[in-house]
């Protein structure tokens, strides 16, 4: 039985701004709070925000709650916004990229900048484990596999403040804000047009050429098409990684008892796979994500008619413990762990695979080849994005086995 919209809970102790920047440096104790008070809530914006597990993880896979005028993301990211049918053609030529075989072949390469960055880092002792390690880390193996010039990796680092912004809902930025979003992602978009211009002169064995081919040959990938799946693949592809290396090299440093487990679950420079789905559920790079209601369906029993925003916060999802025994204890051994990390439903990660073996290289091998590891100071986290959880440094001292 569903109750209309109308009858959501109402009260400040039923309210949730998802888009408060107190939410930043502590989110999950206000997550804890919105989630024992109702499984939804009220937010700004005629926002209904989803709380809890089972029904972050149902409407994730519920196909009535898609993306509209309210949530779609700017052009750049406008695969992110697709629904069916368009989705899904678009989607598996996308996938062929990104599958476990074609993913775990990078493995050896991976590995090879993970050790050239941790060579110079072991000999400072003293590194920004984000800026000087996770970000250049993951930039490089995203730009290698679009064969895109080593010099250009600062500049596209340096974009990505301003454009991350627009994974937020338009409405929810404000008029200066969305202004520079959207001329970083125009100056952006001259850059891939550049350099697509360029492959389509010289084609390669690298991931854009191969796009750029399905965008020329049609009709599922089409050249117009073309610069936003490019845009996602890459700016999602090392920026949401680099988090996850370094919330997860967090989460172990202020968990010395973990970080010695981690130490025991790591193989040939490689994290244990269960392990990094526990750093992953911890402290997910992605917080939050935004739907539309495109036809009547109900959240947590609730009716929501088409039109109704939706926040569905992911982050809470992760720590109820409804879903999970002792969620605020990270536990590399827990087991089983379904977390909503990578989403769940047709909008499931397309990188998860990349993102997953990237992150366990870098931190498998980090802990493979440091006899110590401590805070050297105390890291701030990034106030740019209400969907995106990350620092803005990771300061660290290291000593060398």
């Amino acid at each position: 039985m569903t109750q209309t919209i109308q009858s959501l809970p109402t009260g400040r102790e039923r309210y949730f701004d998802p888009f408060d920047p107190a939410l930043h440096a502590d989110p999950y104790s206000r997550y804890a709070l919105a989630r024992e008070s109702a499984p939804l809530c009220q937010g700004p914006h005629g926002l209904t925000v989803v709380t809890r597990h089972r029904d972050v993880s149902a409407a994730l896979r519920d196909t009535r709650l898609g993306h509209g005028p309210t949530t779609a993301p700017n052009r750049i990211f406008s695969f992110l916004g697709l629904d069916p049918p368009e989705h899904g053609p678009l989607r598996r030529v996308a996938a062929q990229f990104f599958g476990p075989r074609t993913i775990s072949a990078l493995a050896p390469r991976i590995s090879g900048f993970v050790d050239d960055l941790l060579d110079t880092a072991l000999q400072k002792r003293h590194v920004d484990l984000l800026g000087e390690f996770a970000y250049p880390l993951s930039l490089r193996v995203i730009c290698s596999l679009f064969d895109l010039p080593e010099q250009d990796q600062p500049w596209i680092r340096a974009q990505t403040p301003p454009i991350g912004r627009l994974l937020d809902p338009p409405y929810s930025i404000s008029g200066p804000d969305l202004a520079a979003a959207r001329q970083a992602a125009a100056v952006f978009v001259a850059y891939l047009r550049e350099q697509i211009t360029h492959r389509r002169r010289h084609p390669g064995p690298d991931l854009l050429s191969q796009l750029i081919s399905h965008a020329d040959s049609g009709p599922t990938l089409t050249p117009r098409g073309l610069i936003p799946m490019c845009a996602l693949l890459l700016m999602a592809g090392y920026e949401t990684t680099a988090n996850i290396i370094a919330n997860g090299a967090l989460a172990l440093l202020r968990h010395p008892a973990q970080l010695e487990a981690a130490r025991a679950r790591t193989t040939d420079g490689l994290l244990d796979p269960a392990a990094m789905d526990e750093l992953l559920r911890y402290d997910s790079p992605i917080q939050i994500t935004f739907r539309t209601v495109q036809q009547e369906t109900a959240v947590a029993g609730t009716a929501l008619s088409p039109g109704t925003p939706v926040a569905l916060l992911i982050g809470s999802a992760n720590r109820d413990p409804r879903a999970f025994a002792r969620p605020e204890r990270l536990d590399l051994r827990r087991a089983p762990n379904p977390h909503l990390s990578f989403g769940a439903g047709i909008h499931f990660c397309l990188g998860a695979p990349l993102a997953r073996l990237e992150a366990g290289l870098a931190l498998g091998h980090l802990l493979a080849r440091t006899r110590h590891l401590e805070l050297a100071g105390d890291p701030s986290h990034k106030d740019i994005t209400a969907a995106v959880r990350g620092l803005n440094d990771l300061p660290v001292a290291l000593t060398p086995r």
